[in-house]
């Protein structure tokens, strides 16, 4: 008995396919819901009749009736029914869910936006934790579609000897052009003789001639087969041990000609696996309808897929969804026409991250809004929500004056719940303490270095994310400051810390650690002894060269460090001291007695947009800041000159005038830089370094409360806890975050001594306040 699988969205529509195909007669073998729809196998009267032909008859004392058309009718009745009753049933449950954990509500429109269909949405949202902020909900989702996502484990997987891959998918999805790709990779790994090219597009004009000129650049047979037995013939003279890559025609979802297009390649004498080309582009709906059609074709499943024209995709969420639903591993993923260029191997993290990376906001016409979703969910809002959340509020409010008179705050009995839960909101909001916030509740792991690893790469993309559609490059500053461990060792720490131009602090994707007994670094490295201050500089550029537009901004070195930062190509600037030796106009001086004769001009707020509550200890506000600029050279012998700018930086005190602070500043010539941002980035170096120091008194206190896995993972939490404790002094609106965590230490205002402690009580009130009942 030949039994069929059908695909349908409902019930109704799977059993007009089996009729289609098998006749009303059709015997309808299980009906069951999967991902996408409904799938029913059923097998035609014929074939059932024959198999029970070859069965010894049982005494019977009448034979079973033949189904009817009635019977089709009515199982299709029932089927429908039930059908409707388990999607009303779904709905409701998700519904009241939506309802009992707002995160999801919002995380769910979100991840609509990336362009995931509700199918998958649904499944996974139903495991959602409670309690999450909506950062961390993003993360949880993050980490479920890494887990989940298939893609090819090694690409050794797929050039094994006497490989044959065919591609199949729509037509204009890039299917001629990635078979080159492919063929490309195959002959860098065993050379010309490894490969065979073969196609059987001959509807499209010139479609095998864009093969064959592809093969004669890389000296690659190509053979055109037009149907079975041709491509049997070609294979049977193919030495067994080549690989066979094999393009195929375009063909619709729609067409009855992908199931002839399967058995063509199913009798090809020699086993074929297929890969399904996804474009990118297409939309979610049309991706599934692809998808489905080319897996029921009646062949050999596909054994994966390779998405492409993802440089044409607004949205990488739709192609990702189908290829997790449908289990298809994404073996490759194409950002162009270069060949070979322009073909990546897949890794689930870089997928998901792109696919979950900021677009542009006009593409949110096709997605559902905030104040959609908002309008939605107050028509269906259960009346019981108000007392959920009034019995809430009323444990909250038991608890929290002794939460607070345990910090010994007068000041936070004023506190209204209002302030308390703007305080919460605040650290999801701002990026450093979300992901500090993240780090610091985050359980103790057992997976070592890769657990780490995987957090930096986090930390890093938060912050570049976190820039997205700003102006300007992000800042990365690299800085050190001493550590003193309870143990009684001393050493030193370094980091690089990622700010926005506007000097908010965001994440720290690299730290180096140095004591008596070696030297660490996040990347991986390590030494018996810690490289010089000028080396462990380069490495921490190097390790960041290739994270996008980054301004490197540090303290001192000497013309040969800035000559070999220079030669790196990446853009920097170097504070300095005033007795720091430059040329000008063929004479020699210093950067000090240079600024003297300068004239500085005064810079207005819109022209330095750093966002400082204070600056060297004193109200922004009540200061002014003049700048200068003049190009300099610093000569050297046997080597070309090294041409450089010089900022001057001047903090006065706007009631008299006093002088508060000078900064000099050498920096990479760079197109389109204005002495207002090399006078930021100045400003924003030299005001961070009171962040990093905090780290000492906050490794302290970490170690308190957890035991770390390493001394590596202890110092990336400390960093990142310093730097939001640093964004949680400054700025406008962490103003009532700053009141609260101030009156949770017992503080009227929230001085530098405080804000490690602050900063952790902080945390804790946030974790009290998480719902629940």
């Amino acid at each position: 008995m030949n039994i069929s699988r059908f695909l349908g969205s409902t019930n109704r529509e799977a059993l007009r396919q089996v009729r289609l195909a098998l006749g009303p007669d059709a015997l309808i073998v299980s009906n069951r819901r999967v991902n996408g729809g409904v799938e029913i196998l059923a097998t035609d009267a014929t074939s059932a009749q024959a198999a029970a032909s070859d069965v010894p008859q049982m005494p019977s004392s009448a034979a079973m009736p033949p189904a009817s058309n009635a019977r089709i009718e009515v199982m299709s009745a029932i089927g429908d029914m039930r059908g409707a009753l388990e999607a009303r049933m779904d709905d409701l449950m998700w519904g009241s869910h939506l309802r009992r954990i707002p995160q999801a509500a919002t995380l769910f429109q979100t991840m609509l936006g990336f362009g995931f269909s509700t199918a998958l949405l649904r499944a996974m949202l139903k495991r959602l934790p409670e309690g999450l902020s909506g950062k961390a909900a993003v993360q949880w989702a993050r980490q479920e579609l890494i887990t989940h996502l298939p893609v090819l484990g090694s690409e050794d997987d797929l050039w094994t000897s006497g490989r044959a891959i065919a591609l199949v998918g729509p037509t204009g999805v890039g299917k001629t052009t990635t078979i080159a790709k492919l063929a490309a990779r195959c002959l860098r790994r065993a050379g010309p003789d490894s490969l065979v090219l073969l196609t059987t597009d001959t509807y499209r004009i010139g479609a095998h001639e864009q093969l064959k000129i592809y093969g004669r650049m890389m000296n690659v047979p190509v053979h055109v087969a037009q149907d079975v037995h041709e491509l049997q013939a070609i294979i049977r003279q193919t030495n067994p041990g080549q690989t066979l890559l094999i393009d195929n025609v375009g063909i619709s979802q729609r067409d009855h000609y992908i199931a002839e297009q399967a058995a063509m390649l199913a009798g090809a004498g020699r086993p074929i696996s297929r890969l399904l080309v996804l474009n990118a582009s297409s939309h979610g709906d049309t991706l599934d309808e692809v998808a489905r059609s080319y897996a029921n074709d009646g062949g050999s499943p596909p054994a994966g897929c390779i998405i492409t024209k993802v440089d044409e995709a607004s949205r990488m969420g739709a192609a990702l969804d189908t290829a997790l639903r449908y289990q298809l591993p994404i073996h490759f993923v194409s950002t162009g026409q270069k060949v070979p260029e322009d073909l990546m191997p897949a890794y689930s993290a870089e997928l998901v991250d792109q696919a979950l990376a900021h677009s542009n906001p006009a593409s949110v016409l096709y997605a559902p809004t905030e104040a959609d979703f908002a309008a939605l969910m107050s028509l269906s809002k259960p009346s019981n929500d108000k007392d959920v959340k009034a019995g809430a509020d009323r444990r909250r409010s038991q608890w929290l004056p002794g939460l607070l008179s345990v910090t010994g705050g007068a000041a936070g009995s004023a506190l209204a719940m209002d302030d308390l839960q703007t305080a919460c909101d605040f650290v999801d909001d701002d990026v450093a303490l979300a992901q500090a916030y993240e780090l610091w509740r985050a359980p103790a792991g057992s997976d070592g270095a890769a657990r780490l690893a995987g957090r930096l790469r986090q930390l890093e993309r938060v912050a570049h994310n976190a820039q997205a559609g700003e102006a300007g490059p992000l800042l990365a500053v690299h800085d050190q400051c001493p550590l003193s461990l309870q143990n009684g060792l001393r050493g030193h720490v370094r980091a690089s810390l990622l700010l926005s131009g506007q000097g908010k602090a965001l994440t720290t994707p690299l730290q180096q650690l140095a004591f008596s007994g070696g030297w660490v670094s996040s990347t991986g490295e390590s030494a018996s002894a810690a490289p010089s201050a000028s080396d462990a500089l380069l490495r921490q550029i190097a390790a960041l060269s290739s994270t996008g537009s980054l301004m490197h901004v540090f303290e001192g070195g000497s013309q040969a460090l800035w000559r070999k930062v220079n030669g790196s190509g990446v853009r920097w600037l170097a504070q300095v001291f005033g007795a720091t030796r430059v040329f000008v106009d063929d004479g020699a001086t210093t950067v000090g007695a240079l600024a003297k004769t300068l004239p500085h001009q005064p810079l207005a707020a819109a022209e330095l947009p750093v966002d400082l509550d204070t600056i060297a200890g004193v109200a922004a506000p009540d200061l002014v800041i003049w700048a200068a600029y003049c190009p300099v050279i610093l000569p050297a012998r046997q080597q070309a000159p090294l041409n450089l700018h010089m900022v001057s930086l001047r903090v006065l005190r706007r009631q008299d005038g006093s002088l508060i602070k000078t900064l000099y500043g050498l920096a990479k010539p760079q197109d389109g830089a204005v002495v207002s941002w090399l006078a930021a980035c100045l400003l924003i170096r030299s005001e961070a370094r009171s962040g990093l120091r905090q780290t000492p008194q906050m490794w302290r206190l970490l170690e308190q409360g957890r035991a770390f896995e390493s001394e590596q993972e202890h110092a990336m939490v400390a960093i990142q806890c310093a730097m939001a404790a640093w964004n949680l002094s400054q700025g406008s609106s962490a103003r009532m975050a700053r009141s609260v965590a101030a009156s949770l230490v017992g503080k009227a205002t929230l001085p530098p001594s405080c804000w490690a402690p602050a900063l952790l009580k902080l945390f804790a009130l946030k974790e009290f306040m998480r719902p629940g009942p």
